[in-house]
């Protein structure tokens, strides 16, 4: 089908969209305030940096506190790490409408998308649903212990709708592919 292109990369765009819009707002628990993906990558660099910078003074204060991992006493190499661990796993959150994007942009742009494009667009916006169904999960229970107050935002909806627009694109393109520009026959 000639839209489902169209579909996998709008869905694509979508997604990437979603990493500069609030994932997490809060606004009914007291606290008010949004935060989305590109912040919190942002912020754990500029986290990174102190954690760098301030390096023998954080050492000093973790052996003060006993702090230990796997046995041994915490350092700020530690602390860096585990920084960086959560920087990769809000961007991987994000890998799935990457991949849309990339996957729905060659077929536009070769004018045809067979099945193995619409295989990939099904199989990434299937991850892109699990990924929000983990993330939905996740702000449900966070809203029903911070009294009912919804936490979602703006961003993790559009996750939704990425998923979705892969899903959709994806079993289109199997369905039906589009082959392109069929060759005309010559006239006689």
């Amino acid at each position: 089908m000639k839209a489902s292109k169209f579909i996998i990369l709008a869905a694509g765009i979508l997604g990437l969209l979603a990493f500069f819009l609030p994932l997490v707002a809060v606004k009914d628990s007291g606290v008010k305030g949004a935060l989305s993906a590109f912040q919190i990558v942002k912020g754990l660099d500029g986290a990174q940096d102190q954690v760098s910078a301030n390096a023998k003074e954080l050492d000093v204060q973790l052996a003060a506190m006993n702090t230990t991992v796997n046995g041994r006493a915490a350092t700020s190499k530690d602390a860096n790490e585990a920084l960086g661990a959560v920087k990769g796993v809000v961007m991987a959150i994000f890998a799935p409408a990457l991949l849309l994007a990339i996957i729905g942009g060659i077929a536009a742009s070769r004018k045809k998308l067979g099945r193995l494009g619409g295989f990939g667009a099904l199989f990434f916006g299937l991850i892109g649903l699990a990924i929000w169904a983990i993330l939905n999960a996740a702000a449900n229970e966070v809203a029903t212990g911070a009294g009912g107050g919804d936490v979602k935002g703006l961003g993790m909806w559009m996750l939704m709708l990425t998923g979705l627009g892969g899903v959709v694109g994806g079993l289109l393109a199997l369905v039906k592919p589009d082959r392109g520009l069929a060759a005309t026959p010559a006239k006689a």
